[in-house]
């Protein structure tokens, strides 16, 4: 009964023909005999419908989607016919109950919660009225514009609809609240929320048994489930799943642990059954797909598994579904049966028997054929080699041409292993398998209870290789010779050179002579140290008269000899014991014995590169002991002395035979020493006159000279009778000539 919608004009009412002179009512208007001829222009629909009711005398309900003007001329003979026609030309929708005439501009009709609409140019306003009081549901929305839709569609939820209507309006957001919906304005046009668009319907079959349906284009995983469970009357419990939209689903006439499977599946989930309730989980995609692939093995009858894989083009050899088993030479392949088809394909036209292969025989006799086969290049194989049980042997498929390969390269490398006795001259054995020559392996070598002394197993030819490597790193390491002079100089005093080289200038021709100039540096002749060579006939005048006056102080004058690369140490310090007693709260009295180091501590570690050079890291702690008081009573000890340290540590680099200096360690010491009588100097005031305090400053100055040598040969100790020829040979001789 629909009929197109026209625009109105201006209403003109004309009665043509009327059997009732006198009186105009409802019965004479509907009577057969009667006739309606009214012409309308330009009026509300809604008046044209309620004039001719009222003239025809019938009662109709017009709801809030009728809307909008026509032009229209009546000229029926019944109220009903006018009306269809009108309502066919106008767009409406007639519905009679109880001789009332029920008119809209939407049909709507519902069955088991799902909607068929049809509406044609309706507002959404009065369509939400309407939809609301049809479906039982509540539709609350804020301020609609005054737009018109027109919907057509069947058996759809009125989540659907509204998602339709949500299409003319912009900017506005549709929301589930409840059991019900809002729409609202939103300032983001981006904002609008997609609503569940889906059917689940629950059926019966033949046999009674429950089944379900669903028809889902988009829709959240979460509601899909919740009224899955809700039809079925069953409880469930959601532990870790995301909230997920899933799309695009159809099932028809599945009972409902296959269609809650199927749902799961979509959305990356599974389920576990514990005390009847259903424990939903969320699971990796992959394992969703492993039911979707299968598993052969793929055995090669013809050719070598390895030698497959090489063959096989990148696109068909992904690791991610195809595997190798060597020991069986054969491929595991994991996928869909489109993802194995082409392997199977490409394997039947490449594993075809090939002509002139058969299988033989190899006995090894020297190697065990373990160790044989792991030593035989992989290419040599055409299939892999079986090792026949209890013997030394193995088989596997040749050619002539593979065949004469490997028979010589196994009479290569299965040659009897001899064991040549090696003795080391410098080195040790752990030494040498630390730093293990390039042509041998740690196999080849074998210690024994002897660390100078090892065998060595191979052929001769490994042998001779070895020996000549060997003689490369067999050699003694060089030794350094180290010359080592500390002074400590007082710097409050300046240096006299005139003692020092009054006698140097003249020269004799003679050795009495000589030994007369000599006296001069009589006090350097007790040092081994060579000052004179090593800082000049100057310096050693300087240090002569210093050492004369008492300014300066000879700490350490020693050689030490050690290996490259080995530290050695040089010590010489005084040690001060003394008790510390110790009261505890019950006045029992307990003594330790303890005791002060002070002196001189070095160390020196030097390595010598392959040009002489030396590198050398010093240690030196020089340490001093502070004034002891005692008791004057009992003589012991009435408090610990004070010590002073001095530190230095150093790494240097020098030819052998060139001296390194180390100084600047400049220290100034304030003693101070009271000297009394004893008893009386201790009584108050009276004391001070039986006491005297003596106060002593000195700066000091600890220089180190060091003079390290590549020891060649010869010996370095000290003769006082050469060090006096040494002297006159170079300042007297030299100075005659």
């Amino acid at each position: 009964m629909k009929s197109k919608n026209l625009l109105g004009g201006v209403l003109c009412l004309f009665i043509s023909q009327i059997l009732l002179a006198v009186n105009l009512n409802a019965q004479s208007i509907s009577s057969v005999e009667n006739s309606i001829n009214i012409d309308f222009r330009n009026q509300q629909i809604t008046d044209i419908i309620y004039a001719v009711s009222d003239m025809c005398g019938a009662s109709v309900y017009i709801d809030e989607t009728v809307t909008g003007r026509m032009s229209f001329h009546f000229e029926d003979s019944t109220f009903e016919a006018a009306l269809n026609r009108f309502s066919e030309y106008a767009g409406l929708y007639v519905e009679k109950k109880e001789n009332v005439y029920f008119i809209s501009k939407v049909h709507l009709e519902q069955k088991n919660n799902l909607f068929t609409v049809e509406a044609e140019d309706v507002p959404i306003e009065p369509l939400l009225i309407l939809l609301s009081r049809k479906s039982h549901t509540t539709i609350l929305y804020e301020k609609i514009p005054d737009v018109k839709i027109t919907i057509r569609c069947r058996d759809v939820k009125i989540e659907e609809i509204l998602n339709l209507v949500l299409v003319k309006l912009n900017g506005f957001t549709l929301e589930k609240v409840g059991s019900g919906f809002y729409i609202s304005k939103n300032q983001s046009s981006q904002a609008r929320r997609n609503v569940d668009s889906y059917v689940l319907t629950k059926n019966s079959d033949i046999d009674g048994k429950t089944n379900y349906s669903l028809k889902l284009q988009k829709a959240n995983f979460i509601n899909v489930l919740d009224e899955l469970f809700k039809k079925e009357s069953r409880e469930y419990s959601v532990i870790n799943a995301k909230p997920l939209v899933i799309e695009n689903l159809y099932y028809e006439s599945k009972d409902f642990d296959t269609i809650l499977s199927l749902v799961l599946e979509a959305s990356n989930c599974d389920y576990k059954i514990q005390n009847e309730i259903y424990y939903i989980f969320e699971i990796n995609k992959k394992d969703v797909m492993k039911k979707f692939k299968e598993t052969k093995i793929i055995r090669l009858e013809n050719i070598n598994a390895e030698s497959f894989m090489s063959l096989v083009p990148s696109e068909l050899s992904s690791s991610e579904f195809v595997k190798l088993d060597k020991n069986t030479n054969s491929l595991i392949v994991t996928g869909s049966a489109e993802e194995i088809r082409p392997i199977e394909n490409f394997i039947s036209i490449i594993d075809v028997p090939l002509s002139g292969r058969y299988y033989q025989k190899f006995t090894l006799k020297n190697l065990s054929v373990k160790d044989a086969l792991s030593s035989v290049p992989k290419s040599l194989f055409l299939s892999d080699a079986a090792v026949i049980p209890g013997t030394n042997s193995f088989v596997t498929q040749v050619t002539e041409i593979k065949e004469k390969e490997i028979s010589e390269y196994l009479e290569l490398i299965d040659r009897k292993q001899k064991a040549f006795g090696v003795k080391l001259k410098y080195i040790k054995s752990e030494d040498l398998l630390k730093y293990i020559p390039p042509s041998v392996n740690k196999d080849n070598i074998r210690e024994t209870g002897d660390s100078s002394f090892i065998f060595f197993t191979g052929t001769k030819e490994s042998y001779d290789d070895f020996l000549r490597e060997l003689e490369l790193i067999d050699k003694p390491k060089q030794q350094i010779r180290y010359q080592i002079l500390v002074l400590q100089h007082q710097k409050n005093s300046g240096l006299n050179y005139s003692s020092g080289l009054s006698k140097i200038s003249s020269a004799g021709s003679e050795l009495a002579e000589g030994i007369a100039h000599s006296t001069s540096l009589y006090n350097l002749l007790n040092i081994s140290f060579d000052i004179v060579s090593k800082f000049g006939i100057q310096f050693a005048g300087s240090l002569n008269a210093e050492l004369s006056e008492g300014l300066s102080n000879v700490l350490a004058d020693t050689t030490l000899n050690g290996i490259s690369g080995q530290a050695i140490s040089f010590s010489n310090t005084n040690i001060f014991r003394y008790r510390d007693i110790i009261r505890d709260n019950n006045e029992v009295y307990t003594s330790t014995a303890r005791e002060i180091s002070s002196g001189l501590t070095l160390s020196v570690n030097g390595w010598v590169s392959g040009d002489d050079m030396i590198t050398v890291d010093v240690d030196a702690v020089v340490s001093k002991q502070g004034t002891v008081e005692t008791s004057s009573s009992s003589g012991d000890v009435a408090n610990p002395p004070s010590t002073s340290e001095k530190k230095v540590t150093t790494h240097v680099r020098t030819k052998s035979g060139t001296p390194v200096i180390i100084g600047g360690l400049l220290q100034e010491e304030k003693d101070v020493t009271v000297k009394k009588v004893p008893v009386i100097g201790s009584i108050p005031l009276l004391g001070l006159l039986f006491r005297s305090k003596v106060e002593t400053v000195s700066k000091t100055e600890l220089v180190i000279y060091l003079v390290p040598f590549v020891e060649k040969s010869g010996s370095s100790d000290f003769d006082f009778t050469k060090n006096i020829e040494r002297f006159y040979t170079k300042y007297v001789r030299e100075d005659q000539e």
